[in-house]
């Protein structure tokens, strides 16, 4: 019988450079109190070239997703989405990072239930 947990499927996708781990573990409040895990790769470059100089991009990307993540709300909250998992998908509003208004999803998934900051997927 195997008593492993499931693989995490974020763990390929850090291989393959889609995502990056996020190293600042700290709970969010907005999300449920959980850490964010994972960030992908376009959300992690996007923040940090919102950076005055090289040296301060991974302090002046660690602040706005801590902001930006302060700010997120339940996605099962949204007007029509009443039916979706509560606590499985956090949204927030359209904001500037880089050269469009973005939303950004924070995504909890995988065995731990850890949260994953992404790009909403282009419609």
């Amino acid at each position: 019988m195997n008593h492993h947990p499931p693989a995490d499927d974020r763990e390929r996708l850090v291989a393959a450079g889609v995502l990056l781990r996020y190293q600042d573990h700290r709970p969010h409040p907005a999300l449920g109190l959980s850490p964010i895990a994972y960030v992908s790769t376009a959300l992690w470059f996007e923040l940090t070239a919102l950076a005055i100089s090289p040296d301060a991009a991974a302090a002046t990307a660690h602040a706005l997703l801590g902001a930006i993540a302060a700010e997120a709300v339940d996605a099962a909250l949204a007007p029509g989405n009443e039916a979706a998992p509560r606590d499985d998908l956090y949204v927030t509003h359209p904001a500037y990072i880089g050269p469009y208004r973005r939303v950004v999803w924070f995504q909890r998934s995988g065995p731990r239930r850890l949260i994953t900051a992404t790009f909403a997927p282009e419609r």
